[in-house]
Protein backbone atom coordinates (compact mmCIF):
# COMPACT_ATOMS: atom_id res chain seq x y z
CA UNK A 1 0.00 0.00 0.00
CA UNK A 2 2.76 2.47 0.43
CA UNK A 3 4.41 1.05 -2.25
CA UNK A 4 1.61 2.31 -4.50
CA UNK A 5 0.60 5.87 -2.60
CA UNK A 6 4.61 6.65 -3.31
CA UNK A 7 4.04 6.03 -7.21
CA UNK A 8 1.18 8.04 -7.15
CA UNK A 9 2.61 10.86 -5.19
CA UNK A 10 4.99 11.10 -7.60
CA UNK A 11 2.81 11.04 -10.44
CA UNK A 12 1.25 13.83 -9.23
CA UNK A 13 3.89 16.09 -9.44
CA UNK A 14 3.95 16.72 -13.11
CA UNK A 15 2.97 15.18 -16.43
CA UNK A 16 5.14 14.21 -19.22
CA UNK A 17 4.01 11.85 -22.39
CA UNK A 18 7.53 11.61 -23.43
CA UNK A 19 10.76 9.54 -21.41
CA UNK A 20 13.27 12.33 -22.38
CA UNK A 21 11.67 15.26 -20.93
CA UNK A 22 13.51 18.61 -20.51
CA UNK A 23 12.81 18.51 -16.88
CA UNK A 24 15.10 16.05 -15.21
CA UNK A 25 12.15 15.92 -12.63
CA UNK A 26 9.41 14.79 -15.49
CA UNK A 27 11.84 12.37 -16.72
CA UNK A 28 12.65 10.53 -13.29
CA UNK A 29 8.61 10.51 -13.05
CA UNK A 30 8.26 8.53 -16.36
CA UNK A 31 11.01 6.45 -15.68
CA UNK A 32 10.73 5.49 -12.01
CA UNK A 33 7.07 5.96 -11.11
CA UNK A 34 5.68 5.37 -14.87
CA UNK A 35 7.49 3.22 -17.18
CA UNK A 36 7.60 0.31 -14.00
CA UNK A 37 3.42 0.12 -14.28
CA UNK A 38 3.71 -0.59 -18.19
CA UNK A 39 6.14 -2.92 -17.72
CA UNK A 40 4.35 -4.89 -15.56
CA UNK A 41 1.14 -4.38 -17.37
CA UNK A 42 -0.48 -3.51 -14.36
CA UNK A 43 -4.52 -2.78 -15.52
CA UNK A 44 -5.43 -2.86 -11.93
CA UNK A 45 -3.45 0.46 -10.75
CA UNK A 46 -4.22 1.86 -14.28
CA UNK A 47 -7.99 1.75 -13.66
CA UNK A 48 -7.27 2.83 -9.71
CA UNK A 49 -5.26 6.32 -10.99
CA UNK A 50 -8.12 6.82 -13.66
CA UNK A 51 -11.32 6.52 -11.29
CA UNK A 52 -9.22 9.19 -8.52
CA UNK A 53 -10.82 11.89 -11.54
CA UNK A 54 -7.73 13.81 -10.86
CA UNK A 55 -6.96 15.17 -14.65
CA UNK A 56 -2.95 14.68 -13.85
CA UNK A 57 -3.88 11.32 -12.75
CA UNK A 58 -5.95 10.55 -15.61
CA UNK A 59 -3.49 11.89 -17.99
CA UNK A 60 -0.86 9.31 -16.91
CA UNK A 61 -3.76 6.48 -16.31
CA UNK A 62 -4.75 6.57 -20.17
CA UNK A 63 -1.37 7.23 -21.08
CA UNK A 64 -0.25 3.91 -19.69
CA UNK A 65 -3.50 2.13 -20.90
CA UNK A 66 -2.43 3.16 -24.69
CA UNK A 67 1.40 1.56 -24.16
CA UNK A 68 -0.02 -1.55 -22.70
CA UNK A 69 -3.10 -1.87 -25.78
CA UNK A 70 -0.37 -1.67 -28.26
CA UNK A 71 1.23 -5.02 -26.62
CA UNK A 72 -1.69 -6.66 -24.99
CA UNK A 73 -4.87 -8.44 -26.35
CA UNK A 74 -7.82 -7.83 -23.80
CA UNK A 75 -9.65 -11.13 -23.06
CA UNK A 76 -11.91 -10.62 -20.35
CA UNK A 77 -15.11 -8.77 -20.94
CA UNK A 78 -15.41 -7.23 -17.70
CA UNK A 79 -11.72 -5.54 -18.48
CA UNK A 80 -13.19 -4.14 -22.32
CA UNK A 81 -16.32 -2.58 -20.33
CA UNK A 82 -13.77 -0.76 -18.34
CA UNK A 83 -11.68 0.18 -21.15
CA UNK A 84 -14.31 1.32 -23.37
CA UNK A 85 -15.90 3.32 -20.13
CA UNK A 86 -12.30 4.92 -19.55
CA UNK A 87 -12.37 6.25 -23.56
CA UNK A 88 -15.94 7.65 -23.00
CA UNK A 89 -14.63 9.36 -19.90
CA UNK A 90 -11.72 11.17 -21.48
CA UNK A 91 -13.54 12.35 -24.64
CA UNK A 92 -15.97 13.92 -22.31
CA UNK A 93 -13.22 15.35 -20.05
CA UNK A 94 -12.95 19.21 -21.19
CA UNK A 95 -10.61 20.07 -18.05
CA UNK A 96 -7.89 21.74 -18.72
CA UNK A 97 -4.17 19.54 -18.63
CA UNK A 98 -0.29 21.51 -18.60
CA UNK A 99 2.60 19.44 -19.78
CA UNK A 100 6.15 19.93 -21.27
CA UNK A 101 6.27 19.41 -25.40
CA UNK A 102 9.90 20.05 -25.77
CA UNK A 103 10.51 23.32 -23.28
CA UNK A 104 7.73 24.85 -24.49
CA UNK A 105 4.61 24.25 -21.94
CA UNK A 106 1.82 23.62 -23.60
CA UNK A 107 -1.89 23.84 -22.49
CA UNK A 108 -5.04 21.37 -23.70
CA UNK A 109 -7.72 19.32 -22.61
CA UNK A 110 -7.46 15.91 -21.45
CA UNK A 111 -9.90 14.64 -24.57
CA UNK A 112 -7.89 16.88 -26.99
CA UNK A 113 -4.27 15.64 -25.74
CA UNK A 114 -5.61 12.01 -25.74
CA UNK A 115 -7.30 11.24 -28.87
CA UNK A 116 -4.78 10.52 -31.11
CA UNK A 117 -4.04 7.95 -28.89
CA UNK A 118 -8.00 6.54 -28.34
CA UNK A 119 -7.92 6.44 -33.02
CA UNK A 120 -4.52 4.10 -33.10
CA UNK A 121 -6.36 1.57 -30.41
CA UNK A 122 -8.05 -1.03 -31.51
CA UNK A 123 -11.15 -0.76 -33.45
CA UNK A 124 -13.50 -3.32 -31.15
CA UNK A 125 -12.42 -1.38 -28.36
CA UNK A 126 -12.88 2.05 -29.43
CA UNK A 127 -16.03 1.81 -31.41
CA UNK A 128 -18.53 1.43 -29.34
CA UNK A 129 -17.35 4.38 -27.22
CA UNK A 130 -16.42 6.81 -29.71
CA UNK A 131 -19.66 6.13 -31.29
CA UNK A 132 -21.81 7.15 -28.73
CA UNK A 133 -19.77 9.78 -28.11
CA UNK A 134 -20.44 11.63 -31.16
CA UNK A 135 -24.10 10.77 -31.23
CA UNK A 136 -24.72 12.38 -28.03
CA UNK A 137 -22.08 15.42 -28.97
CA UNK A 138 -24.31 18.30 -28.96
CA UNK A 139 -22.14 21.95 -30.18
CA UNK A 140 -21.46 20.81 -33.91
CA UNK A 141 -18.24 19.21 -35.28
CA UNK A 142 -14.82 20.41 -33.36
CA UNK A 143 -11.30 18.78 -34.00
CA UNK A 144 -11.84 16.37 -31.96
CA UNK A 145 -15.23 14.82 -33.57
CA UNK A 146 -13.90 15.61 -37.01
CA UNK A 147 -10.72 13.31 -36.18
CA UNK A 148 -12.91 10.65 -34.73
CA UNK A 149 -15.30 10.58 -37.64
CA UNK A 150 -12.67 9.90 -40.18
CA UNK A 151 -10.26 7.72 -38.23
CA UNK A 152 -12.51 5.41 -36.54
CA UNK A 153 -16.03 5.43 -37.23
CA UNK A 154 -15.08 5.34 -41.52
CA UNK A 155 -13.32 2.40 -40.79
CA UNK A 156 -15.86 -0.10 -40.28
CA UNK A 157 -19.23 -0.25 -42.58
CA UNK A 158 -21.89 1.18 -40.78
CA UNK A 159 -25.11 1.93 -42.62
CA UNK A 160 -25.70 4.89 -39.71
CA UNK A 161 -22.34 6.42 -40.18
CA UNK A 162 -23.12 7.87 -43.59
CA UNK A 163 -25.94 10.43 -41.91
CA UNK A 164 -23.81 10.85 -38.81
CA UNK A 165 -21.11 11.97 -40.95
CA UNK A 166 -23.46 14.51 -43.30
CA UNK A 167 -24.83 15.85 -40.59
CA UNK A 168 -21.74 17.14 -38.36
CA UNK A 169 -19.94 18.06 -42.06
CA UNK A 170 -22.48 21.03 -42.17
CA UNK A 171 -21.72 22.49 -38.75
CA UNK A 172 -18.29 23.06 -39.57
CA UNK A 173 -17.62 26.56 -39.44
CA UNK A 174 -16.79 28.50 -42.75
CA UNK A 175 -12.99 28.96 -42.41
CA UNK A 176 -12.15 25.77 -40.16
CA UNK A 177 -10.57 24.30 -43.30
CA UNK A 178 -8.65 21.67 -40.62
CA UNK A 179 -11.76 20.07 -40.13
CA UNK A 180 -12.89 20.12 -43.55
CA UNK A 181 -10.06 18.29 -44.40
CA UNK A 182 -10.98 15.36 -41.48
CA UNK A 183 -14.82 15.38 -43.03
CA UNK A 184 -13.69 14.80 -47.01
CA UNK A 185 -11.02 12.60 -46.30
CA UNK A 186 -14.05 10.38 -43.68
CA UNK A 187 -16.33 10.49 -46.93
CA UNK A 188 -13.53 9.18 -48.59
CA UNK A 189 -13.06 6.13 -46.26
CA UNK A 190 -16.95 5.26 -45.93
CA UNK A 191 -17.29 5.04 -49.28
CA UNK A 192 -14.13 2.71 -49.98
CA UNK A 193 -16.44 -0.10 -47.59
CA UNK A 194 -20.28 0.76 -47.95
CA UNK A 195 -21.89 2.11 -51.24
CA UNK A 196 -22.42 6.08 -50.51
CA UNK A 197 -26.59 6.50 -50.59
CA UNK A 198 -26.18 10.69 -50.53
CA UNK A 199 -24.08 11.35 -53.04
CA UNK A 200 -25.82 14.83 -54.78
CA UNK A 201 -25.84 15.70 -51.00
CA UNK A 202 -22.55 15.21 -50.38
CA UNK A 203 -21.44 17.16 -53.92
CA UNK A 204 -23.54 20.10 -52.67
CA UNK A 205 -21.05 20.22 -49.80
CA UNK A 206 -17.95 19.45 -51.59
CA UNK A 207 -19.53 22.38 -53.74
CA UNK A 208 -19.79 24.84 -50.79
CA UNK A 209 -16.77 23.75 -49.40
CA UNK A 210 -14.92 25.17 -52.70
CA UNK A 211 -16.93 28.62 -52.70
CA UNK A 212 -15.34 28.97 -49.03
CA UNK A 213 -11.79 28.17 -49.72
CA UNK A 214 -12.42 30.72 -53.26
CA UNK A 215 -13.79 33.66 -51.30
CA UNK A 216 -11.10 33.25 -47.83
CA UNK A 217 -8.52 36.05 -48.69
CA UNK A 218 -6.77 35.27 -45.83
CA UNK A 219 -2.49 35.67 -46.78
CA UNK A 220 -1.52 33.32 -43.74
CA UNK A 221 0.64 30.77 -45.32
CA UNK A 222 -0.52 28.12 -43.16
CA UNK A 223 -4.25 29.22 -44.25
CA UNK A 224 -3.19 29.30 -47.77
CA UNK A 225 -1.79 25.75 -47.20
CA UNK A 226 -4.69 24.46 -45.54
CA UNK A 227 -6.89 24.95 -48.29
CA UNK A 228 -4.98 23.94 -51.00
CA UNK A 229 -4.98 20.24 -49.14
CA UNK A 230 -8.69 20.63 -48.63
CA UNK A 231 -9.16 21.45 -52.41
CA UNK A 232 -7.19 18.58 -53.55
CA UNK A 233 -8.72 15.92 -51.74
CA UNK A 234 -12.14 16.99 -52.64
CA UNK A 235 -11.46 16.60 -56.34
CA UNK A 236 -9.44 13.64 -55.37
CA UNK A 237 -12.47 12.02 -53.20
CA UNK A 238 -14.74 13.59 -55.58
CA UNK A 239 -13.41 11.68 -58.51
CA UNK A 240 -13.41 8.31 -56.51
CA UNK A 241 -17.06 8.74 -55.52
CA UNK A 242 -17.75 9.51 -59.01
CA UNK A 243 -19.66 13.06 -57.62
CA UNK A 244 -21.34 15.12 -60.06
CA UNK A 245 -18.67 17.95 -59.94
CA UNK A 246 -17.45 17.67 -63.13
CA UNK A 247 -17.70 21.76 -64.13
CA UNK A 248 -15.20 22.08 -60.84
CA UNK A 249 -13.03 19.41 -61.45
CA UNK A 250 -12.72 20.35 -65.12
CA UNK A 251 -12.09 24.46 -64.07
CA UNK A 252 -9.26 22.94 -61.16
CA UNK A 253 -7.20 21.15 -63.46
CA UNK A 254 -7.20 24.44 -65.97
CA UNK A 255 -5.79 26.68 -63.33
CA UNK A 256 -3.40 24.00 -61.88
CA UNK A 257 -0.21 25.68 -61.39
CA UNK A 258 1.06 23.04 -58.61
CA UNK A 259 1.98 19.05 -58.60
CA UNK A 260 -1.68 16.93 -57.82
CA UNK A 261 -0.69 13.51 -57.85
CA UNK A 262 -4.34 12.15 -58.22
CA UNK A 263 -4.45 13.84 -61.96
CA UNK A 264 -4.29 10.37 -63.48
CA UNK A 265 -7.67 9.32 -61.38
CA UNK A 266 -9.04 12.32 -62.83
CA UNK A 267 -8.24 10.83 -66.17
CA UNK A 268 -9.21 7.75 -65.37
CA UNK A 269 -12.88 9.42 -64.54
CA UNK A 270 -12.75 12.12 -67.62
CA UNK A 271 -11.51 9.78 -70.04
CA UNK A 272 -13.67 10.32 -72.29
CA UNK A 273 -14.40 13.83 -72.19
CA UNK A 274 -12.89 15.94 -75.07
CA UNK A 275 -12.14 19.18 -72.64
CA UNK A 276 -10.45 17.55 -70.10
CA UNK A 277 -7.93 16.42 -72.92
CA UNK A 278 -8.13 19.46 -74.00
CA UNK A 279 -7.26 20.91 -70.92
CA UNK A 280 -4.47 18.40 -70.19
CA UNK A 281 -2.71 19.20 -73.15
CA UNK A 282 -2.88 22.92 -73.16
CA UNK A 283 -1.15 22.37 -69.33
CA UNK A 284 1.66 20.16 -70.84
CA UNK A 285 2.74 22.55 -73.47
CA UNK A 286 2.89 25.98 -71.07
CA UNK A 287 3.74 24.29 -68.25
CA UNK A 288 7.64 23.94 -66.67
CA UNK A 289 6.99 22.68 -63.75
CA UNK A 290 8.86 18.98 -64.06
CA UNK A 291 6.73 17.95 -60.84
CA UNK A 292 3.66 18.64 -62.33
CA UNK A 293 4.79 18.10 -65.99
CA UNK A 294 4.96 14.43 -64.27
CA UNK A 295 1.52 13.96 -63.06
CA UNK A 296 0.16 15.11 -66.55
CA UNK A 297 1.85 12.83 -68.14
CA UNK A 298 0.81 9.94 -66.37
CA UNK A 299 -2.19 11.12 -66.60
CA UNK A 300 -1.68 11.23 -71.25
CA UNK A 301 -0.52 7.67 -70.20
CA UNK A 302 -4.33 6.89 -69.39
CA UNK A 303 -6.08 8.85 -72.46
CA UNK A 304 -3.17 7.25 -74.92
CA UNK A 305 -5.76 5.77 -76.94
CA UNK A 306 -7.71 9.05 -77.77
CA UNK A 307 -3.89 11.09 -78.23
CA UNK A 308 -1.98 10.41 -81.42
CA UNK A 309 1.62 11.26 -80.51
CA UNK A 310 1.37 10.19 -76.76
CA UNK A 311 4.58 8.13 -76.80
CA UNK A 312 6.34 11.11 -78.16
CA UNK A 313 4.97 13.69 -75.76
CA UNK A 314 5.83 11.72 -73.24
CA UNK A 315 9.21 10.10 -74.37
CA UNK A 316 10.39 14.46 -74.85
CA UNK A 317 9.23 15.34 -71.78
CA UNK A 318 10.83 12.80 -69.57
CA UNK A 319 13.86 14.06 -71.27
CA UNK A 320 13.87 17.47 -72.02
CA UNK A 321 12.89 17.50 -67.97
CA UNK A 322 15.42 14.90 -67.03
CA UNK A 323 12.52 13.20 -65.27
CA UNK A 324 12.83 10.65 -62.23
CA UNK A 325 9.65 9.42 -61.00
CA UNK A 326 9.44 5.78 -59.85
CA UNK A 327 5.56 5.45 -61.01
CA UNK A 328 5.88 7.24 -64.07
CA UNK A 329 8.68 5.00 -65.05
CA UNK A 330 6.51 1.58 -64.05
CA UNK A 331 3.57 3.51 -66.29
CA UNK A 332 6.01 3.78 -68.85
CA UNK A 333 7.14 0.43 -68.93
CA UNK A 334 3.75 -0.99 -68.30
CA UNK A 335 2.69 0.63 -71.87
CA UNK A 336 5.64 -0.28 -73.59
CA UNK A 337 7.31 2.95 -73.83
CA UNK A 338 10.67 1.83 -72.41
CA UNK A 339 13.07 -1.09 -74.25
CA UNK A 340 16.09 -2.50 -74.39
CA UNK A 341 17.35 -0.39 -76.95
CA UNK A 342 16.72 2.76 -75.42
CA UNK A 343 18.60 1.62 -72.11
CA UNK A 344 21.55 0.97 -73.92
CA UNK A 345 21.47 4.24 -75.32
CA UNK A 346 21.06 5.75 -71.69
CA UNK A 347 24.08 3.44 -70.44
CA UNK A 348 26.22 4.94 -72.90
CA UNK A 349 25.35 8.05 -73.14
CA UNK A 350 25.87 8.55 -69.64
CA UNK A 351 25.39 11.61 -67.67
CA UNK A 352 23.57 12.46 -63.91
CA UNK A 353 20.11 11.86 -65.29
CA UNK A 354 20.78 8.53 -67.56
CA UNK A 355 22.38 6.49 -65.24
CA UNK A 356 19.64 7.82 -62.45
CA UNK A 357 16.90 6.84 -64.85
CA UNK A 358 18.24 3.48 -65.46
CA UNK A 359 18.72 2.71 -61.68
CA UNK A 360 15.19 3.35 -60.79
CA UNK A 361 14.15 1.50 -64.07
CA UNK A 362 15.43 -1.71 -62.16
CA UNK A 363 14.64 -0.80 -58.89
CA UNK A 364 11.22 -1.20 -59.72
CA UNK A 365 11.83 -4.20 -63.01
CA UNK A 366 15.04 -6.02 -61.55
CA UNK A 367 13.86 -9.05 -63.37
CA UNK A 368 14.66 -7.19 -66.79
CA UNK A 369 18.22 -6.96 -65.81
CA UNK A 370 18.27 -11.07 -66.65
CA UNK A 371 15.98 -10.86 -69.82
CA UNK A 372 17.61 -8.39 -71.05
CA UNK A 373 20.93 -9.94 -72.41
CA UNK A 374 22.29 -7.63 -74.81
CA UNK A 375 22.12 -4.63 -71.91
CA UNK A 376 23.88 -7.25 -69.60
CA UNK A 377 26.83 -7.70 -71.72
CA UNK A 378 26.76 -3.90 -71.96
CA UNK A 379 26.96 -3.94 -68.33
CA UNK A 380 29.45 -6.23 -67.95
CA UNK A 381 31.56 -4.57 -70.27
CA UNK A 382 31.66 -1.36 -68.42
CA UNK A 383 32.74 -3.63 -65.11
CA UNK A 384 35.79 -5.00 -67.21
CA UNK A 385 36.80 -2.14 -68.57
CA UNK A 386 39.99 -0.17 -67.61
CA UNK A 387 41.97 0.95 -69.38
CA UNK A 388 40.35 4.49 -70.07
CA UNK A 389 41.06 7.39 -72.15
CA UNK A 390 42.03 10.90 -70.22
CA UNK A 391 38.80 12.42 -72.09
CA UNK A 392 36.51 9.53 -71.09
CA UNK A 393 37.19 8.85 -67.46
CA UNK A 394 34.57 10.88 -65.71
CA UNK A 395 32.34 9.42 -67.64
CA UNK A 396 33.11 6.12 -67.19
CA UNK A 397 33.05 6.84 -63.60
CA UNK A 398 29.48 7.67 -63.30
CA UNK A 399 28.95 4.89 -65.52
CA UNK A 400 30.69 2.28 -63.15
CA UNK A 401 29.08 3.81 -59.71
CA UNK A 402 26.25 3.51 -61.10
CA UNK A 403 26.35 -0.06 -61.92
CA UNK A 404 28.06 -1.04 -58.72
CA UNK A 405 25.17 0.71 -56.73
CA UNK A 406 22.63 -1.43 -58.90
CA UNK A 407 24.55 -4.34 -58.00
CA UNK A 408 23.98 -3.81 -54.47
CA UNK A 409 20.65 -2.56 -54.85
CA UNK A 410 19.59 -5.60 -56.32
CA UNK A 411 21.71 -7.87 -54.10
CA UNK A 412 23.16 -9.24 -57.53
CA UNK A 413 25.77 -12.31 -56.80
CA UNK A 414 26.46 -12.76 -60.39
CA UNK A 415 28.01 -9.60 -60.97
CA UNK A 416 29.24 -9.07 -57.43
CA UNK A 417 32.43 -11.30 -59.05
CA UNK A 418 33.17 -8.71 -61.53
CA UNK A 419 34.04 -6.47 -58.15
CA UNK A 420 36.59 -7.65 -57.21
CA UNK A 421 39.17 -6.28 -59.99
CA UNK A 422 37.22 -3.30 -60.20
CA UNK A 423 38.67 -2.67 -56.31
CA UNK A 424 41.93 -4.11 -57.35
CA UNK A 425 41.92 -1.71 -60.11
CA UNK A 426 40.35 1.57 -59.42
CA UNK A 427 41.86 4.70 -57.01
CA UNK A 428 38.49 6.39 -56.08
CA UNK A 429 37.77 5.92 -52.78
CA UNK A 430 33.85 6.08 -52.77
CA UNK A 431 34.49 3.67 -56.17
CA UNK A 432 36.30 1.45 -54.19
CA UNK A 433 33.94 1.06 -51.29
CA UNK A 434 31.17 0.05 -53.91
CA UNK A 435 33.18 -2.50 -54.98
CA UNK A 436 34.36 -3.92 -51.97
CA UNK A 437 30.76 -4.04 -50.51
CA UNK A 438 28.91 -6.81 -52.55
CA UNK A 439 32.10 -9.05 -51.64
CA UNK A 440 31.69 -8.18 -47.64
CA UNK A 441 27.97 -8.42 -47.82
CA UNK A 442 26.60 -10.58 -50.47
CA UNK A 443 29.49 -12.48 -52.25
CA UNK A 444 30.54 -15.90 -52.57
CA UNK A 445 32.33 -17.75 -50.44
CA UNK A 446 35.36 -18.31 -53.27
CA UNK A 447 34.79 -14.59 -53.81
CA UNK A 448 35.78 -14.04 -50.15
CA UNK A 449 38.42 -16.24 -50.21
CA UNK A 450 40.13 -14.43 -53.06
CA UNK A 451 39.28 -11.13 -51.25
CA UNK A 452 41.62 -12.44 -48.55
CA UNK A 453 44.60 -13.79 -50.26
CA UNK A 454 44.68 -10.16 -52.01
CA UNK A 455 44.59 -8.78 -48.64
CA UNK A 456 47.75 -11.13 -47.31
CA UNK A 457 49.97 -9.88 -50.36
CA UNK A 458 48.56 -6.19 -50.17
CA UNK A 459 48.77 -4.35 -47.11
CA UNK A 460 47.07 -1.16 -48.41
CA UNK A 461 44.62 -3.45 -49.73
CA UNK A 462 44.17 -5.27 -46.37
CA UNK A 463 44.27 -1.80 -44.49
CA UNK A 464 41.12 -0.11 -46.65
CA UNK A 465 39.18 -3.12 -46.32
CA UNK A 466 39.75 -3.29 -42.45
CA UNK A 467 39.40 0.17 -42.14
CA UNK A 468 35.80 -0.04 -44.72
CA UNK A 469 35.09 -3.36 -42.14
CA UNK A 470 35.46 -1.66 -39.13
CA UNK A 471 33.11 1.52 -40.32
CA UNK A 472 30.31 -1.09 -41.02
CA UNK A 473 30.30 -2.93 -37.90
CA UNK A 474 29.74 0.79 -36.24
CA UNK A 475 27.13 1.08 -37.76
CA UNK A 476 24.82 -2.07 -38.16
CA UNK A 477 26.32 -2.87 -41.73
CA UNK A 478 24.14 -0.11 -42.90
CA UNK A 479 26.25 1.62 -45.95
CA UNK A 480 24.63 4.89 -46.98
CA UNK A 481 26.02 5.26 -50.84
Amino acid sequence: MLYKDKIINNLKKGYSPIEASPKEELTSIFKNAFKPIVDRQDLNLIFELFDTNEVILRAWSFLGLYHILKEKNIEQEETKLKIRKMILDILNDKRDLYYFGGSIEIQTSLREHHVRRICELDNSLIYEPVFEYIKSFENGADYVVAELLEKVLTKLPDPKIEPLLLEYSKSIGENNFNQKIYIVNAFENLGQIIEIKEKDTIAKLFKTYLNEINEDKRKNQEIINKKRELQNNIFRVGTVLELALEEETLKFVETLKYPFNSLDQIAKRYKNNKKFKSILLEKLNKSNNPRLITDILKSIIVLKEDIENWKELIIEHVKNYQIIDGALISEMQEANLINENMIISFLNEGGKWNLDFIREFFINNPELLDKWSKLKNEIIKFLQLFEISERDFNKIKEIKEMILKLIIDLKREDLAKFCLENFKNLEDEKLKKLAIFPILKFGEESLLIELKELMKKDKESARFVGSFWGRLERNDWRFFY
